[in-house]
């Protein structure tokens, strides 16, 4: 079930039933957030919350000891604040930040049509649907399809907006190769492969000495066949004690130097392309490596570092925009809010 609240999830974080339904929460620029829809907002958000993290009434009913509102927001209070006061809070700065964005959509003119924000309604739907807990979840924050065209027309135009700025935006290659020489070690990729022999048992716990022992006598074999020319995926397929490659013959896909444990990166960033390890202990056991390809010059990283560097104008674009917003909040609205 949590994966499909996480992925339920992800079509509302992305952007951003009170009794009057022209109430607004907020306006941006002129233009409403619908308290209606904050509240449905906030209600799902917070019952994905206590699903996925076990939240408790208790908890949102809790008193912050730092009660200053977040940073992003264009007001400041002094006075006491639950949880449930600061979740609103930020819900509020993230529904005011979607609705700049949408604004900005509109004016560049890169808005969803009609036919694809039903679409996108559509899957949600589907999704929540398929699930008889997630139905019900949604049914009591009272998720329905005219608050799913709001929120969801916002998300896509967010990411239209955002295709439109980097496609018209211009990064020069001085920037990039100074943002790359800066940080190398989050562009640097290896391809790999590997053979475990475990050296702990099936609740994690670690084998005797003996067992260490033979273990690693049984790495020592394995590598000599890898060694020898024998099929590495193979071998991977039949000796690997890591359950969740070893059926793809011991393919890790590419990574940086940072997503391994140390001793398995530095072995695999010190070995050329279609070139094994000898054996290499890790706390999880004896591995045997291949790397199958690398990326570890400018000229592999530039899409990535690229796409990194026009990913922070953008976020910076966004707060430019949210801080230049006029933004009235409606804070009598906001507090009589409850949770359901």
């Amino acid at each position: 079930m949590k994966k499909v609240m996480a992925l339920v999830l992800s079509f509302v974080l992305g952007i951003s039933m009170i009794g009057c339904s022209d109430k607004a929460v907020a306006t941006v620029n002129g233009e409403k957030i619908p308290a209606k829809y904050f509240e449905t907002y906030v209600n799902w958000t917070k019952l994905v919350y206590e699903s996925n993290y076990g939240y408790t009434s208790s908890v949102w009913k809790t008193e912050m000891e730092d009660t200053a509102s977040s940073s992003d927001s264009k007001s400041k209070s002094d006075e006491k604040q639950t949880y449930w006061d600061a979740f609103k809070s930020q819900i509020l700065v993230s529904m005011e930040q979607s609705e700049v964005v949408y604004q900005k959509a509109k004016e560049v003119k890169v808005t969803p049509t009609d036919k694809e924000v039903q679409e996108q309604v559509d899957t949600f739907n589907k999704t929540v649907n398929s699930n008889d807990s997630t139905k019900e979840q949604a049914k009591k924050a009272g998720i329905n399809d005219e608050f799913l065209k709001y929120i969801l027309t916002r998300e896509l135009a967010y990411s239209a907006y955002k295709e439109y700025y980097n496609k018209n935006t211009k990064v020069d290659e001085s920037t990039l190769k100074k943002e790359y020489e800066k940080n190398k070690e989050s562009y640097d990729t290896v391809t790999a492969s590997h053979i475990l022999i475990s050296t702990q048992d099936d609740s994690g716990n670690e084998l005797s000495d003996k067992e260490k022992a033979a273990a690693k006598q049984k790495a020592e074999e394995v590598l000599q066949k890898a060694k020898s020319g024998e099929d590495f995926a193979e071998l991977a397929k039949e000796y690997s004690d890591d359950s969740a490659n070893a059926s793809s013959g011991g393919n890790l896909g590419d990574f940086t130097a940072g997503e391994m444990v140390e001793e398995f990166s530095n072995a695999a960033f010190a070995l050329d392309k279609n070139e094994i390890s000898d054996i290499v202990e890790t706390q999880y056991g004896y591995h045997i490596i291949k790397v199958t390809d690398k990326a570890t010059t400018f000229n592999k990283a530039k899409d990535r570092v690229k796409s990194a560097v026009l990913s922070e104008k953008f976020n910076k674009e966004v707060t430019k925009l949210f801080e230049e917003a006029k933004i009235e909040e409606k804070d009598d609205v906001v507090k009589s809010i409850s949770y359901k």
